[in-house]
């Protein structure tokens, strides 16, 4: 699909990083299995289907077609664990992922502008959850961004369901997003900046792979105050080795205006609960409840505030 676009970018540029990436994340023994039952699989047919877009996304058909397809669903859903984003329900089967994505996407909805014919980009897409709930806006193409194999693999499995030209899914980071300039009108980047060594070089990647007059949604973990500061993690933070700053609300919305965007505004801000972010059959290793202090959840297991999220919105003027 994004070929259809090349006019717009360098695509051979796009095509190099493109095999670069795929050979490191997916060309690996791990996968082989799942490859296999991908060729063995063949699914419905789209006119049996129907799509719910609530609070569960759910891709459903009549009862008889779902028992016929849950053993084999069932089984390549398994062989993707653990799923971090959701909640999906796959012809029947339920997928409970270790966060309730639907709760942010509540908080974040109500502010999204007009997506109707647009461009999108979901920047640390996951497994492609957001991008699935903005389909019901009827935009123009929803890209997705997340150099994760396993992410790729999972938005695959829905998107054979699905088989939405508007959907594409790359095996590129935020880093990769100069090969876009001034294309995108509206640009989602949940949970990706405080895994970034230069916050602020991320921040204007945003911003030059943006239209003029496009919208940014900048989501990160945030520590208490009012000065634009921010802590630079000597060690782990919730037990996360990859964590390199994590600003204050102010110190965030400084780095989105010296990157150039304007009229920032919060949307949220709230500390993360153990019905947010939990372990979960589908995603069965530790999660935020073993993450903080057993006797102080206010606190981190290292004694740093308990995990706190903001939203910023802003624009590209």
């Amino acid at each position: 699909m994004l070929e259809e676009y090349s006019r717009f970018f360098d695509s051979e540029q796009l095509q190099r990083i493109r095999k670069e990436q795929e050979e490191s994340l997916l060309h690996i023994d791990h996968w082989d299995r799942h490859r296999e039952r991908l060729l063995q699989f063949s699914p419905p047919p789209r006119s049996e289907l129907s799509i719910r877009d609530e609070d569960i996304f759910a891709i459903r058909a009549a009862p008889e077609l779902e028992a016929e397809y849950a053993e084999c669903i069932g089984e390549m859903v398994r062989g993707l664990l653990p799923w971090r984003k959701g909640p999906f329900n796959l012809l029947g089967i339920e997928i409970d992922a270790e966060w309730r994505s639907d709760l942010k996407w509540n908080r974040l909805a109500p502010f999204l502008p007009d997506l109707r014919g647009k461009r999108i980009a979901d920047v640390g897409c996951n497994n492609g959850y957001y991008m699935m709930r903005m389909l019901k806006y009827d935009p123009q193409l929803i890209a997705g961004f997340d150099p994760s194999g396993r992410c790729l693999y999972q938005f695959d499995l829905f998107q054979r369901f699905l088989r939405d030209d508007r959907l594409v899914f790359e095996l590129l980071g935020i880093e990769h997003m100069h090969v876009f300039p001034e294309f995108f009108d509206c640009v989602l980047c949940l949970g990706v900046i405080y895994h970034r060594r230069d916050p602020f070089t991320s921040c204007r990647m945003l911003f030059e792979c943006m239209r003029p007059g496009g919208t940014v949604f900048l989501e990160s973990l945030v520590i208490p105050g009012e000065e634009p500061t921010a802590l630079c993690v000597p060690g782990r933070y919730a037990k996360m080795r990859n964590v390199w700053f994590i600003p204050t609300v102010s110190c965030l919305g400084v780095w989105l205006e010296k990157a150039g965007f304007t009229d920032v505004e919060v949307v949220s801000t709230g500390m993360v609960t153990i019905e947010e972010q939990r372990r979960t059959p589908l995603a069965p290793y530790e999660s935020l409840v073993d993450f903080l202090d057993p006797n102080d959840h206010t606190k981190t297991i290292e004694g740093y505030h308990a995990p706190t999220r903001s939203i910023l919105k802003a624009y590209r003027p």
